[in-house]
């Protein structure tokens, strides 16, 4: 009876470290802005050059137009961070430098920055101009792709 005592002990506390080890991993996981350029744009989002919109990712995207000079862009990126983690994920985001990747712009007629582009699995992606804050770039953010 002991050794059976024993065993379901050390059965139990094993179970237990697991269970910790993996919040611990959750939390430790970071959802960030990646930089791509536009070719990375191509292979991850969708073909930015096809006349008809067909995502390539398997999850809804907001992409950064801003460039390295812009006081504005720069405040956006750690407002970007955060929204990251707060969608956990479920939201892929990346930036894209425009004065390096011209046509990627020219094609979506970014003429301001910061532009956030908003690509919904289904529909045409939305554009946001301009800088805000956290709470209201997430109220956009939910509207154009959750709704």
């Amino acid at each position: 009876m002991t050794v059976k005592r024993i065993f379901f002990a050390i059965l139990l506390a094993l179970m237990a470290l697991a269970v910790n080890a993996q919040a611990l991993e959750d939390a430790d996981t970071v959802y960030t802005v990646h930089s791509i350029d536009q070719d990375g744009f191509k292979q991850m989002i969708a073909d930015w050059e096809a006349h008809d919109w067909q995502m390539a990712s398997p999850r809804p995207v907001v992409v950064d137009f801003y460039a390295d000079w812009c006081m504005p862009c720069r405040r956006l990126a750690p407002i970007l961070r955060d929204i990251a983690q707060h969608y956990h994920g479920t939201v892929d985001f990346y930036r894209i430098n425009v004065d390096n990747n011209p046509d990627i712009a020219a094609t979506f007629e970014v003429r301001s920055i910061p532009m956030l582009l908003i690509c919904p699995l289904n529909g045409d992606p939305k554009e946001v101009v301009g800088l805000y804050s956290k709470e209201e770039y997430i109220r956009i953010i939910n509207l154009a792709l959750f709704k």
